[in-house]
């Protein structure tokens, strides 16, 4: 933040300057953290640019600006290009998973698709002697990711033009997930119990990561749930606060901008309910918790559905609980955590639970 004023406000790089406290140059890196930056420092990569921008290559002496958009084959990759990582193997079934002939960075060396780069890639191509002597030493025996010295990153980055986790085809099957090709399955709490038998959750799981998973058998167990929770609710972001929301709710400047936890509901759903605008309602879900916050009537929901924020606590069910909280450290703004609400769920995919979407209930309170 304190070098805001440097950075371009369309290309995300630093136009130039010093940091006055730090001392470092910041001559075209990307705004963010950007990571990875490959190599050592004097491979000079400047990191990688989009979202945070990510990721940044090398250690400090490479330089790397960071990757603004992860495979943007129109730059070169120590100018933040990138292409698809070649992280499923070479080949599947006797068809090639590497890229194409034409299809790489620009400036790249290899105009073809490659491997991730390893010391035995390296030799192959004849760059092995690229490495200083303490390089070849800390590279022998490793890949770009488990060699310390950023001999490996740097040969392919700088001297090659190459992403050193190689260039491949994105997939389209993804043969190891549950469905290689994506299919809908209704969600475990679903609003539409009609399609549940033609589109089923997975079947629960014995063991996995140690603990038993269950999907079908919650499903089942709740298929009429909608009967009672008919409406749809999901969980989301403020601009004003970020996770929990404790420490941006600490900040007086931001706790003023959003000062209560809310329900969005859409007018038909709020009129069907005797429900009007900014007066307290409660919120039920299927685990039976009872969220006690304020109603905003918005025709920014569709009918049949509500919003709520993800940034709040300090209440349980209707109660706040200051008395909770060590003296001195309640946020100025407390209320409801959603999350009381959200319901068991779990992708078998990301490995993440649920706790964005489920069923609800909205009354007067």
């Amino acid at each position: 933040m304190r070098n805001m004023h440097v950075f371009d406000i369309k290309t995300l790089r630093a136009k130039g300057g010093k940091d006055a406290k730090t001392g470092y140059v910041l001559d075209g890196d990307y705004f963010g953290l950007p990571w990875p930056s490959y190599g050592t420092p004097a491979l000079k990569h400047p990191g990688t640019p989009f979202g945070l921008p990510w990721p940044c290559y090398g250690n400090p002496a490479l330089k790397h600006p960071g990757t603004p958009n992860l495979y943007d084959t129109s730059k070169h990759i120590m100018d933040g290009g990138g292409n698809f990582r070649a992280n499923f193997g070479v080949e599947r079934d006797g068809v090639n998973l590497l890229a194409e002939d034409g299809s790489h960075s620009k400036g790249a060396d290899l105009t073809t698709g490659y491997p991730e780069f390893d010391h035995v890639l390296l030799k192959k191509l004849g760059w092995w002697d690229e490495l200083t002597d303490d390089e070849k030493n800390a590279a022998e025996g490793k890949n770009w990711k488990t060699d310390v010295s950023g001999g490996i990153i740097r040969v392919a980055m700088k001297n090659h033009g190459c992403h050193p986790f190689g260039n491949a085809k994105a997939r389209a099957n993804v043969w190891n997930f549950p469905d290689a090709i994506p299919v809908h399955r209704e969600p475990l709490f679903s609003p539409r119990p009609d399609l549940i038998e033609k589109y089923p959750t997975y079947d629960d799981q014995k063991v996995r990561w140690r603990l038993p998973v269950l999907f079908k058998t919650v499903q089942q167990a709740n298929k009429d749930a909608v009967k009672q929770y008919p409406l749809i609710l999901t969980s989301g972001r403020l601009t004003e606060y970020q996770g929990g929301g404790d420490y941006t709710r600490s900040n007086k400047w931001l706790a003023e901008l959003q000062q209560e936890m809310f329900v969005e509901i859409n007018p038909k759903d709020a009129n069907d309910r005797g429900i009007k605008n900014n007066e307290y309602v409660w919120l039920e879900s299927p685990t039976k918790a009872r969220l006690k916050i304020k109603s905003l009537v918005t025709e920014r929901v569709a009918s049949g559905t509500v919003f709520s924020p993800f940034h709040f606590s300090g209440w349980w069910m209707g109660k706040d609980i200051l008395d909770k909280y060590p003296e001195g450290a309640a946020p100025w703004v407390r209320g409801e955590a959603i999350n009381t609400a959200t319901t068991y769920g779990y992708d078998i995919v990301t490995m993440m639970q649920e706790t964005k979407t489920t069923l609800c209930q909205v009354m007067k309170a």
